[in-house]
């Protein structure tokens, strides 16, 4: 009869063969848990580059932008054919990034505004295409000098006739999307924040016939270009207190466009008077530029104005279209 004395000596004796045969029990160890990678709230949006040449057909640079698309899949005819139903086709919004965000990841241009336009939400309020180029750290949208510290020394910007190397391939890439996508030209938005607020007003003055409406935050151009660009809808957005680019350098564009406007308007009272036809009232204008500063904002006057509502800008933008995508300045 087995009794508990010999079961105890029995499991002794094995514990004794296991060290014996080297077979320690060790303590289980448990694998720490793995790291999950937070989604990338960016991964839908896609990529796309364009080439820059030089005259002899050899490459000259590479730039890397990123296209925000809307939901809705857009009709083939309408990509096919510029004149097609306009129903079929939807705004793009060229968006210039800050100076924060040059580099060569093709992501850090949608730290503000433009990756938010590709939720669900912007998408279902307002379908678009959203071109957000990246600028290489080394270069600039607009060709002012950095020492020029964006006015603080009372010396502003002034306007290049040639395009920065990065600007030249922004404009071709916008010319590559509207060729390719369903894109309304008659509601082609531009917009820029800081070093892109610079950006948006040269690209105004490069290409004024094409935008339907321009959106400059926090920054600035040349006053002596306002005639080239005041038949185009401003909204100029700035912060009363931006230490980093002065709130002086968007009222004298402002001032100057408000100027130009109103020459441009009183011409063409001009001309109606004179003209054969009956005297008829002049068509109700909307004031040019619409103007805003946002206090206790400091630089980021673009977090307040990149929202829908009386308190943003992108009702009003999107509110705008160009009565016809051939008219020229």
């Amino acid at each position: 009869m087995t009794t508990l004395h010999d079961l105890l000596a029995a499991c002794a004796a094995l514990c004794v063969g296991c060290v014996a045969f080297g077979q320690e029990t060790k303590p289980i160890e448990v694998a720490p848990p793995e790291t999950v990678a937070a989604p990338d709230p960016f991964a839908k949006i896609a990529s796309g580059e364009t080439v820059l040449k030089k005259p002899d057909g050899t490459v000259d640079a590479t730039y890397r932008y990123r296209l925000v698309e809307p939901r809705m899949e857009p009709r083939a005819e309408a990509i096919a054919d510029p004149n097609s139903d306009a129903r079929a086709r939807v705004p793009l919004i060229v968006f210039l990034h800050g100076s924060g965000e040059r580099g060569s990841d093709n992501r850090a241009q949608l730290k503000h505004f433009a990756g938010a336009c590709a939720s669900d939400e912007f998408q279902t309020r307002a379908p678009c295409y959203v071109l957000a180029m990246q600028c290489p750290a080394n270069e600039t949208w607009m060709a002012f000098a950095r020492e020029l510290n964006y006015g603080k020394e009372g010396k502003f910007a002034t306007h290049h006739e040639e395009p920065t190397r990065a600007m030249r391939a922004l404009m071709q890439a916008i010319d590559e999307i509207i060729a390719t996508k369903a894109v309304d030209p008659t509601r082609v938005y531009l917009t820029g924040l800081s070093m892109g607020g610079f950006g948006a007003f040269d690209l105004a003055v490069r290409r004024p016939e094409l935008f339907a409406a321009v959106v400059p935050i926090c920054g600035g151009g040349d006053p002596a270009t306002a005639a080239s660009i005041a038949r185009i809808p401003f909204f100029i957005v700035h912060g009363t207190d931006d230490t980093v680019v002065p709130v002086e350098n968007s009222r004298r564009m402002r001032e100057a466009i408000a100027a130009a406007a109103a020459e441009r308007a009183s011409a063409e009272r001009e001309k109606a008077r004179g003209s054969a036809d009956a005297p008829r009232p002049m068509p109700k204008r909307a004031p040019n530029p619409m103007y805003r500063e946002y206090d206790k904002v400091g630089h980021d006057s673009w977090t307040p104005a990149y929202r829908f509502g009386d308190d943003g800008v992108l009702d009003w933008m999107f509110a705008q279209r160009r009565i016809s995508p051939t008219s020229t300045p």
